[in-house]
């Protein structure tokens, strides 16, 4: 096995969008442990944690099937569908950039976590992800009554192959957290 290798960990991925808890910022119990609350309500009695808004502002054109958004720190991003189903094929189709950024989020969130857990930094993350939906959600007619199945994605799924010099329990202490942190995710 080459140097720096040494420690590679494969965590399976397993995504059900339609049964994932969903995280209730303003519940203490899925935010705080429960040793945490005592604390907080001993320490203070009016204790409120208010939300720390984070917002995101984008502008998009789009004409037939291609779009492109502008994010406001000077990002373009493109998005198309397929030839075969009425677009250019130009960019990206609009779920693989949901996909994309959710490996992305979850990479960006595992190196967080990591090092406010101070464990060994993660070198590289490699994902291998799949995703399937009904496509009949999105063409069954009439077009102007709700589908019998959901048009969303259903299911999401894979494998991250972590690559750090952490070890294995500290690497599903990352993971766990990852689950819970990860906004694209939730």
């Amino acid at each position: 096995m080459a140097q720096g290798f040494a420690n590679m960990f494969t965590s399976k991925v397993l995504l059900d969008m339609t049964t994932r808890p969903r995280m209730n910022n303003y519940t203490f119990a899925t935010v705080f442990r429960p040793r945490a609350i005592g604390f907080l309500l001993r320490s203070s009695s009016s204790f409120v944690q208010r939300p720390r808004w984070k917002r995101y502002n984008l502008t998009a054109e789009g004409a037939g099937c291609k779009t492109v958004t502008l994010t406001d720190d000077g990002y373009s991003i493109e998005s198309d569908t397929p030839k075969s189903t009425g677009g250019s094929g130009t960019a990206p189709q609009p779920v693989q950039l949901l996909l994309a950024a959710l490996v992305g989020c979850e990479q960006a969130t595992a190196k967080f976590v990591a090092m406010k857990m101070r464990v060994p930094p993660i070198r590289r993350i490699q994902f291998e992800l799949h995703a399937e939906r009904d496509e009949w959600g999105s063409l069954a007619g009439p077009i102007d009554q709700h589908p019998l199945q959901p048009s969303r994605l259903q299911r999401i799924w894979g494998t991250a192959h972590v690559y750090s010099d952490a070890n294995a329990s500290q690497i599903r202490a990352i993971s766990e957290a990852v689950k819970k942190r990860c906004p694209v995710a939730s």
